[in-house]
């Protein structure tokens, strides 16, 4: 696996998709500075808060859709000529975007802290180090989604259906409902962490949106949305016909 994973590095060097996991994050911060400039304790706030609620699921859409489209302008050959199943190539694709996301989020935190602290920010650095990680985690589901969708329909439906799955998350995330819609639990546990609401407002003291016990569940939950969304994205792949 981790030579799957590193050979998908070797392929995406110099490629777009290395230059927009940097790329977005910055367009975040910069958008943040626009934004916020003159106004106290609000850089790292709207920084965090443009990245998880839009820039983020758009460039994991962005960046799945490019690696599909890699594939298929070479015909597939790794899959066709490679001694391993279709399904552990797949996989490591998957870990590779993950191991992408990652590093997106610690670029958004590195700036957005080291900004905060130039410019004021309420953002707790030890709960925004902890963002980085809990975002990671529940936003891998949307990996094999948009894999998927890229593969079968193209790019217009996955951004399409990429911008309906983040203004329901934003919608639901504030509610008692959070939980039933994947799409939510990452803007929905965040909250405590960052102390910022899915609008891009700072939480208040005694805010029930503050509760931290959110976070354990929702981990789990979009855990499960990512295995499940990873087993039926790689059985799909290993019986369709490769063309």
């Amino acid at each position: 696996m981790i030579n799957i994973i590193k050979a998908e590095f070797l392929k995406s060097k110099r490629t777009m998709s290395s230059k927009l996991i940097f790329a977005f994050p910055i367009i975040a911060l910069v958008m943040a500075f626009v934004l916020t400039n003159g106004i106290e304790n609000a850089y790292a706030e709207s920084a965090w808060n443009w990245w998880y609620v839009f820039i983020l699921p758009g460039m994991i859409a962005i960046v799945s859709y490019l690696s599909v489209m890699r594939e298929k302008k070479n015909g597939y050959y790794n899959i066709k000529t490679l001694p391993m199943e279709k399904r552990k190539l797949m996989l490591g694709k998957i870990a590779y975007l993950g191991i992408l996301v990652l590093i997106s989020n610690v670029v958004l935190f590195a700036g957005a802290t080291m900004g905060g602290a130039f410019l004021t920010t309420s953002v707790p650095v030890i709960g925004a180090a902890i963002t980085v990680v809990v975002l990671t985690i529940t936003v891998l589901w949307q990996i094999p989604l948009f894999l998927f969708l890229s593969e079968k329909f193209g790019m217009v439906v996955e951004l399409l259906a990429c911008l309906f799955i983040t203004v329901l998350g934003v919608s639901v995330a504030p509610s008692g409902k959070w939980f039933l819609f994947v799409s939510a639990i990452s803007n929905r546990i965040v909250t405590p962490l960052l102390h910022i609401l899915p609008n891009g407002l700072r939480t208040q003291a005694e805010d029930p949106l503050l509760s931290t016990t959110v976070i354990f569940p929702g981990i789990l939950i979009a855990l499960a949305h990512f295995v499940v969304l990873t087993y039926l994205y790689l059985n799909w792949f290993e019986k369709r016909e490769v063309k």
